[in-house]
């Protein structure tokens, strides 16, 4: 795999890492639906004037209406759903917020699932073998390493991040599959899930206006973490091998431990560090040459 497609993993690792410590600060001012609107029409905003800047207007006139009507439809099946639970597992259990993110990590998984019938990928016994390892790394924290006994506090949480991984690994996968171009195509992805999340704002709970601290927060979770994170995102599954590049991403969970244990005082766990050990665990299976 090039180097180009490692340099472009990196950046979403990076910045999504943060998404639970800035989303469990949000939804302790804002609803969360709110949240998710407006930080969807931040990305929306940032990635216009991104193809502005970069003058790439241009290329929505190789679209078909039905290539643009496919893009909508894919941020609203795809963007909206998994956004949605994976920012309601941050605010449904603040405290068990790198829980949660783990559990949402399955989607690497997903992705390579995913691939063998819609890609045509192979599906071998290593790929087996890791992808059942990265899921006993989620049994271990539904399960507080207690093998048997499901912990029943946080269970609608992780239900949540459980349900969106499978989303956004399907997501992740049809867009290799469409292979729009990954900036217009970003733009209206983000521009369908914002209508969605506006309705569903409007009809779920009363709207509060954002503090100045809050307005921060969303600009750095829209622009940075959202907007140009999943550019990269797609622009590296493009670049590399799907499976690879999917399991890269696994060193997301452990970066976002980090942040919130250096700026929210969440200790990291034995536990956490065990279910983590055997989610990474899975890749290394997979690629061992």
């Amino acid at each position: 795999m090039n180097a180009r497609a490692y340099l472009f993993s990196a950046v979403p690792i990076l910045l999504w890492a943060a998404t639970p410590l800035l989303v469990t600060e949000l939804a302790a001012e804002l609803p969360i639906f709110q949240i998710n609107f407006l930080v969807t029409a931040i990305s929306v905003v940032v990635l216009s004037a991104t193809l502005t800047v970069l003058g790439r207007w241009r290329s929505f006139a190789a679209y078909s209406p039905r290539n643009v009507g496919t893009m909508l439809l894919l941020g609203a099946t795809g963007m909206f759903p998994y956004t949605t639970l994976y920012y309601l597992a941050f605010a449904l259990a603040p405290a068990a917020a790198g829980n949660s993110n783990i559990i949402n990590y399955l989607w690497p998984v997903w992705i390579v699932v995913l691939a063998v019938p819609i890609l045509k990928e192979k599906l071998s016994w290593r790929k087996i073998i890791g992808m059942t390892l990265s899921f006993a790394g989620v049994y271990v924290i539904v399960t507080g390493g207690r093998w048997i006994r499901v912990q029943s506090e946080h269970l609608p949480a992780y239900l949540c991040a459980a349900a969106g991984a499978f989303f956004w690994g399907l997501f992740s996968v049809q867009n290799k599959r469409l292979r729009f171009d990954a900036l217009s195509a970003m733009l209206l992805y983000n521009l369908a899930a914002a209508v969605c999340f506006a309705a569903v704002a409007v009809l779920a709970s009363p709207l509060a206006w954002p503090s100045p601290r809050a307005w921060l927060l969303l600009l750095l979770l829209g622009g940075a973490v959202n907007g140009f994170g999943y550019l990269f995102w797609i622009l590296a599954l493009r670049a590399g091998d799907t499976a690879r590049i999917a399991n890269l991403v696994y060193i997301t969970p452990f970066l976002a431990l980090v942040y919130l244990a250096v700026l929210r005082q969440q200790p990291i766990t034995a536990v956490q560090l065990l279910a983590l050990a055997l989610v990474i665990s899975g890749p290394i299976v997979q690629h061992r040459s």
